[in-house]
């Protein structure tokens, strides 16, 4: 059986999935969808033996409690709490702690150019939940600069001091994480033969005999540039062609510059990255449109975790770069 779904990516970027059931006769194969994050989900698990509406209801309150933790939408969330800077200490929980130190572990290997803080210049920009982009003045762009570096965020043990006036943005990391989340608990439930989705963020089971077939749209066109086969991996992709604002005949990316202030300006028009955890892969995703494809390709050869595949136009061309290990995923 072959199932073919269209994926929205929250970056408005799309994958193709092609999913290949390990069990040519299996009849108890499920799909299901919902919303989390802003963006669309969907599960799909084989040798399924729950009730849906059940499992279904038991998957939402699992990525209602995510949010809880990491929606800037709701005001009582605990990253909202922090962005309020309400507080002089704040007792972080587990999993908040957890996502900010993977977040600021990839500051450090980014130099920088990745950063966590850089909420007050991405809702100057209009990128942030309030949607309303504009071209900010140079006074405006930097008086946010003052708030902005990840060495600004203390951290004692699994307290949060508020010292320097920062807010936190986990929107490039958040949704790789509710994947996981979702990953995990379906395999505790005893399944070993599924795929979960959230906003085109991706992570495949671990025992799937014959690997999840993914494409990856060719940004120019609605079709396919390239096909890798997935199994007990995640996939993310991140495209800066179609999230952006038009200023005096000139396109600005969501992705901004943490130490300019201004949106980076670049050939890079999507990375994707493939890696153990999905967290680490949508981390990746966002940091490789901070820097060249040589860059990124020479921090993802250090990790034996990961790959990625870096589109980039360039005289008009689109010029596929990849790191050492990429092409043993390629179907």
């Amino acid at each position: 059986m072959i199932l073919v779904k269209k994926l929205l990516k929250y970056f408005l970027f799309s994958f193709f999935i092609l999913l290949y059931s390990s069990c040519s006769s299996n009849n108890n194969q499920i799909t299901i969808h919902g919303y989390t994050m802003g963006t669309t989900y969907s599960i799909t698990i084989a040798n399924f033996k729950d009730q849906e509406d059940v499992f279904q209801a038991q998957i939402d309150s699992l990525l209602i409690l995510v949010n809880k933790y990491f929606s800037t939408y709701l005001d009582s969330s605990e990253i909202s709490k922090i962005n309020n800077q309400n507080f002089d200490s704040l007792v972080l929980s587990d999993e908040f702690l957890y996502v900010l130190k993977k977040s600021l572990y990839y500051c450090e290997i980014s130099e920088g150019n990745y950063d966590v803080t850089i909420a007050p210049l991405v809702d100057l920009w209009g990128f942030g939940h309030l949607d309303n982009k504009s071209f900010p003045s140079q006074k405006k762009i930097q008086n946010s600069l003052k708030n902005v570096g990840y060495k600004k965020v203390i951290i004692q043990d699994n307290i949060l001091l508020n010292k320097n006036n920062v807010k936190i943005d986990l929107n490039s990391i958040a949704k790789g994480h509710g994947v996981d989340r979702v990953f995990e608990y379906i395999l505790q439930k005893g399944y070993s033969d599924f795929l979960v989705e959230i906003g085109g963020e991706i992570r495949s089971s671990v025992n799937q005999k014959d690997a999840w077939i993914i494409g990856i749209q060719n940004p120019n066109k609605n079709s396919i540039i390239n096909k890798v086969k997935l199994a007990n991996k995640s996939m993310a992709t991140s495209g800066n062609y179609n999230n952006f604002f038009t200023y005096e005949d000139k396109n600005y990316s969501h992705i901004i510059d943490p130490k300019t202030g201004y949106p980076y300006m670049h050939n890079s028009i999507s990375a994707t990255i493939i890696s153990d955890k999905c967290i680490d892969a949508d981390a990746y995703a966002t940091l490789a449109m901070t820097m060249s494809p040589d860059k990124i390709i020479e921090i993802i050869n250090k990790d034996e975790n990961s790959e990625c595949y870096i589109l980039e136009y360039k005289d008009n061309y689109i010029i596929e770069h990849r790191s050492s290990g990429f092409d043993a995923f390629i179907f």
